[in-house]
């Protein structure tokens, strides 16, 4: 059996309005751009979010992890998975259906 990483990371804040809340100063202090950081992977959009697959190689595991953090802090009302899979990472962002 393959030991394998995989972390759920539900809203900070999941009744938060759909509005990212980053601003010049909090943008400077992140690890990496967003934009170019998910531009590394491959996205498949899905029903309520996207699924990006990143390539294993350097330290991706930490940077989707360290992308994860911040980006839960300016937008709350995302969820997060990530987990490996065929040599690499794959990463979830949707919002939770809500259930009625």
């Amino acid at each position: 059996m393959t030991n394998t990483r995989h972390v759920i990371t539900p809203p900070k804040q999941p009744d938060a309005e759909p509005v990212c809340l980053l601003d010049k100063e909090w943008a400077e202090r992140r690890q990496e751009p967003p934009g170019a950081f998910l531009d590394l992977a491959r996205r498949t959009d899905i029903t309520n979010g996207a699924e990006f697959r990143f390539e294993a190689a350097g330290g991706m595991w930490e940077r989707v992890s360290t992308f994860v953090s911040e980006e839960r802090e300016c937008c709350p009302f995302f969820a997060f998975e990530q987990w490996e899979e065929d040599g690499g990472v794959v990463l979830k962002i949707f919002r939770p259906r809500e259930e009625r």
